[in-house]
């Protein structure tokens, strides 16, 4: 009997030995900036919390700042990685809201980088009257949990465009935080659950990403489900409250020609369609770019500020008949 408890005890401590030798070792070697799982794990623990606004999920704490893909990040007090932004719009002023994920929030993307911001500079550059492009992305959100979040709070600042920013994973469930310790507290845990991840993609039968994306457009998966209703409410509610609202798509960037998902476009543009909302999908405009040229990192497949400044320019052209009242070029 006493043998049997001091060996499992040599494994016990052998286990937490091993996994704190890790700990060290990833902090040491794999928190320079570069690991994506790690930089949005950072992210997620540092600069978020879970909303009171019923269907959000998770929201920015207002006022944090900090550090991700070497990127500085810094959170206005609205929850926005913008500038200061005032409730009251000046008279006169177009302000324009941009609803969207981590690519509308500009993961790894300089602050005068991220699309928002370079647009606002174009509008403003052409001299026919004042723009604010507000920018409340955030990572991880999805379609309805942006509808939701407008819907009871980004409404209050009285938007005359709204532009739903849409990419392939917003027919991902809401996710929910898990109150894990080993998950909040250790690098270790993160890095092994990536390491895991790719193990059952290439051993275990896990769906790889093409695979992955394209389960979620099922006719009876729960989140693109989810997802068409958010967009009909939206509408709905910008169509009542005498706000436009555009949809721009913006392509999976790690291929592009062929692309993989243009029957999943179609589909979303067919939403769009049915429920008259201008759409624009970026993908013609980089269609012909090496994709990697247009990724945040070789490892990373966000937009960079190459492919930020491509769709802001587009995305100009598209607004500017959108503004005076006219139809969206085609």
């Amino acid at each position: 009997m006493k043998n049997a408890f001091f060996g499992a005890l040599s494994i016990v401590l052998g286990v937490v030995i091993a996994f704190a030798l890790l700990e060290v070792c990833v902090r040491l070697f794999e928190s320079d900036g570069t690991s994506y799982d790690i930089e949005m794990w950072r992210y997620a623990r540092e600069l978020k919390k879970v909303s009171d606004i019923p269907g959000v999920g998770h929201e920015h704490s207002p006022g944090k700042t900090g550090i991700y893909m070497g990127i500085p990040v810094a959170i206005n007090r609205e929850g926005w990685r913008d500038i200061e932004r005032t409730l009251a719009k000046k008279p006169g002023v177009v302000r324009i809201m941009m609803l969207g994920d981590s690519l509308t929030f500009g993961w790894g993307v300089a602050p005068d980088e991220v699309v928002s911001r370079r647009l606002e500079q174009r509008l403003n550059s052409r001299g026919d009257g004042e723009y604010e492009v507000l920018n409340t992305g955030i990572g991880n959100a999805n379609t309805a949990m942006e509808t939701a979040y407008f819907i009871h709070k980004g409404a209050l600042y009285k938007p005359d465009i709204v532009v739903l920013n849409y990419f392939i994973n917003d027919a991902e469930v809401t996710p929910k935080r898990k109150n894990n310790f080993f998950v909040e507290n250790f690098y270790a845990t993160v890095f092994l659950g990536g390491r895991y991840d790719i193990l059952a993609r290439r051993f275990f039968g896990r769906s790889d990403w093409q695979h992955y994306y394209r389960d979620l457009y099922a006719p009876d998966q729960p989140g693109w489900l989810a997802a068409k209703r958010a967009i009909a409410e939206l509408s709905a509610y910008c169509t009542t409250h005498h706000i436009k609202l555009v949809i721009i798509h913006y392509p999976e960037l790690h291929q592009l020609a062929p692309y993989p998902f243009q029957d999943i476009t179609d589909q979303v543009a067919a939403q769009a369609r049915r429920l008259n909302i201008p759409f624009l999908d970026l993908l013609p405009f980089v269609r012909n770019e090496d994709p990697k040229s247009l990724w945040v990192t070789a490892t990373d497949a966000h937009p960079n500020g190459r492919a930020s400044a491509i769709y802001a320019r587009e995305m100009d052209r598209f607004l500017s008949g959108i503004v005076v009242g006219e139809n969206p070029p085609e």
